[in-house]
């Protein structure tokens, strides 16, 4: 079940990055949409944060905005 977790959550990190370059966002630029601090975006990126339930929401919201497939990500 790890695995699958960190397999998940590399993937999730991997999109966060992936969204942010789609848009020619900033890390700044994320944590604005998402209303979430800059720090907290900055740890998605380096495997150190989970992104709330909340934020998984908005992130989900923004991959669709982009485009961007997300696998069986729905933001719960």
């Amino acid at each position: 079940m790890g695995e699958l977790r960190d397999k998940v959550m590399e993937e999730l990190r991997e999109k966060v990055r992936e969204l942010r370059r789609k848009k020619a966002w900033t890390q700044e630029d994320l944590a604005r949409e998402v209303e979430v601090s800059l720090s907290t975006v900055q740890r998605w990126e380096k495997r150190g944060g989970k992104p709330t339930r909340l934020a998984r929401r908005e992130l989900a919201r923004l991959f669709e905005e982009a485009g961007i497939l997300v696998g069986g990500y729905n933001g719960r």
